[in-house]
């Protein structure tokens, strides 16, 4: 079979796949993205919370600092999503969270934002091709890739397999977290980050988003992309503790992701370690809505200029 051919080839249409997809098109990169569309994206159970202090990321913390970086970065990326795609993201600013004696309080800086929204906005416009990357291999002039829909070469290929990125020698584990999404009870009560309550290795949170009351999230160490009826059961109870306002309010089908989690818990942003023409973009755990505009940012300062285009009848 022929292979087909992209200048910049991004694998994976997750969220750090789409957005940074998103950013190489802004950049005037020609870009084209493969996804398998797997049941288990990170996104598809992602909260959206951009809120270093809520996930412990203080500035002495490891991650701190990045998470301070990105954080800066997303109002402008927001925007530069938005008035590209013509598609909300809801991005918002002011997050509240309950503090131990039981008030609440205001993180300035902090926002929150629908990762579904995020996705579709930052692949809008963009060549989305399906395909399950199954082998990549450096050739001198190109990069050369297998899938399961037919071969592809690039001159340039990021791998943004979140918790798939084991089958190309990183290492990458994947975490499954499970949530709920309920109806909201008052349709006019404002957003919050509500309070944490931890137990059974999670940690338990309410969330106001466009599309229903968040609920989240379990934590377990498998790779199923299938919902846990413990977890859900877990859930309920923790959504019930947090709001009882939700006690008689309807869930929804249970929101199921794989997180991709490295040893150290640092993402792995940069070249592969043994495949030359390759990037990578994984292992950002429960921070990839986070951190993504300073993947991108990133991943940017990698990659050489995109080539001028000659204006047609130029000499």
């Amino acid at each position: 079979m022929t292979p087909r051919h992209a200048d910049m080839l991004v694998v994976g249409g997750g969220l750090i796949g789409a957005t940074t997809a998103f950013a190489l098109r802004q950049a005037g990169h020609a870009v084209t993205v493969l996804d398998a569309d797997l049941p288990g994206a990170a996104w598809r159970a992602a909260a959206g919370l951009l809120s270093p202090a809520a996930e412990g990321l203080t500035p002495d913390a490891p991650l701190g600092a990045l998470a301070a970086e990105s954080l800066r970065l997303w109002p402008a990326f927001a925007q530069q999503l938005e008035t590209a795609s013509g598609i909300c993201i809801h991005y918002r600013e002011g997050v509240l969270t309950r503090q131990p004696d039981g008030t609440w309080a205001r993180i300035p800086g902090e926002a929150q934002v629908h990762p579904p929204s995020v996705v579709r906005a930052a692949l809008h416009g963009l060549p989305v091709h399906p395909g399950r990357v199954l082998t990549v291999q450096a050739q001198p002039e190109d990069v050369q890739l297998t899938t399961d829909q037919g071969p592809w070469q690039a001159r340039t290929v990021i791998l943004a397999a979140g918790a798939w990125s084991a089958t190309f020698g990183l290492p990458v584990t994947p975490v499954q977290g499970q949530a709920l999404l309920f109806t909201p009870p008052d349709a006019a009560a404002p957003a919050r980050a509500a309070g944490r309550r931890r137990g059974q290795g999670a940690r338990a949170y309410t969330l106001t988003r466009p599309d229903g009351v968040y609920v989240g999230a379990t934590v377990r160490r498998n790779n199923h992309g299938t919902p846990d009826p413990r977890a859900r059961r877990w859930l309920q109870a923790a959504a019930v503790r947090l709001d009882p306002r939700l006690r008689d309010q309807p869930a929804q089908a249970p929101l199921v992701g794989l997180r991709p989690v490295t040893p150290d818990g640092h993402p792995i942003v940069g070249p592969h370690p043994s495949t030359p023409g390759v990037l990578v973009a994984t292992g950002h755990g429960r921070h990839g809505a986070l951190l993504a505009p300073w993947t991108a940012r990133r991943l940017l300062d990698l990659l050489p200029p995109p080539p001028l285009l000659t204006p047609a009848g130029a000499a």
